[in-house]
């Protein structure tokens, strides 16, 4: 059996004041990149899940390896799963008790590219397989929201989040992913999907990176975030942002959240996230890891 870790409060703070500190200056390399206009995508990776997720520019190399290399020199234990460090096959091949970043060196890179400042850093940490920290940073728009286990979600540092609390979905600002060039299964679900939320929604909007969606939940900045096919590393930092600002976070099936399920739905209170559920179709993929574990 796979031992456990003993990580007290005071190292999981010291931890996030080195995450901390590493984001910031992922920032400055995103903010560069942008201004400069060295934002283009050098590859195309497969697709089937949409453009978005297709697309790999050199920053979000450079920004990955600077926070690993950052991470390992101050802590050599550490494991670290990445969007752009994992197998060809997009598999993960390890995961472990030990502590672990989990990382989106660009989400939004679809935004990146077209010089859009809705693009951010998320990294978000597990040990024992349970999430308890993450950070999701904002650089253009000099948002980070950050959390830790048990002590709340803030921004900035500063001011403590919290969800809306709205119960309705007539009252609800709903954020869900336009998957551009997936394949037709995916387009029609989320097109079914789009047609429930006009018709009942107070507003629906698709702003793009899948961690910001989900930390603006928590904030406050919108009510409810769904995707289907969506990746850990996109969704560790902000899962554990909502559930800290008083949010739900779940399967859209309405199972307990699955960190490597691929699947999320997070909503500022359980009766909304229980009307969006009713009309959600659902859309299968495979899983990023085939363990199964509670994460939050």
């Amino acid at each position: 059996m796979e031992k456990s870790w003993t990580v007290s409060d005071a190292e999981i703070e010291e931890f996030m004041a080195e995450a901390s500190r590493l984001v910031k200056e992922c920032g400055d390399i995103i903010a560069n990149a942008i201004n400069s206009q060295q934002n283009t995508e050098i590859q195309t990776k497969e697709q089937g899940e949409g453009h978005g997720s297709a697309v790999l520019t050199q920053t979000d190399m450079k920004v990955e390896q600077h926070l690993i290399q950052g991470l390992s020199a101050k802590f050599p234990d550490h494991k670290f799963i990445g969007e752009e460090s994992v197998s060809n096959d997009g598999l993960i091949k390890e995961y472990t008790n030990a502590p672990t970043w989990i990382i989106d060196p660009i989400d939004g890179t679809m935004n990146f590219i077209h010089s859009n400042p809705l693009v951010c850093t998320s990294i978000g940490l597990t040990v024992n397989k349970r999430l308890v920290a993450g950070i999701v940073n904002c650089p253009m728009i000099d948002h980070m929201y950050s959390a830790i286990k048990g002590k709340g979600a803030k921004l900035n540092g500063v001011k403590v989040l919290k969800t809306s609390g709205v119960k309705n979905i007539s009252k609800a600002m709903m954020i869900m992913e336009l998957p551009v060039g997936a394949n037709q299964d995916k387009t029609s679900v989320a097109m079914t999907n789009l047609g429930h939320m006009m018709s009942k929604a107070h507003a629906v909007r698709a702003p793009g990176p899948a961690a910001l969606d989900i930390a603006w939940v928590g904030a406050g900045s919108a009510d409810c975030y769904f995707h289907f096919g969506i990746h850990c590393w996109d969704m560790a930092a902000g899962a554990l942002i909502v559930s800290e600002a008083g949010g739900v976070v779940m399967d859209p099936t309405g199972a307990e959240f699955d960190l490597m399920a691929r699947d999320i739905l997070v909503a500022s209170s359980r009766e909304l996230a229980d009307q969006v559920r009713e009309f959600l179709t659902l859309y299968k993929t495979d899983r990023d890891y085939a363990e199964k574990n509670k994460y939050l």
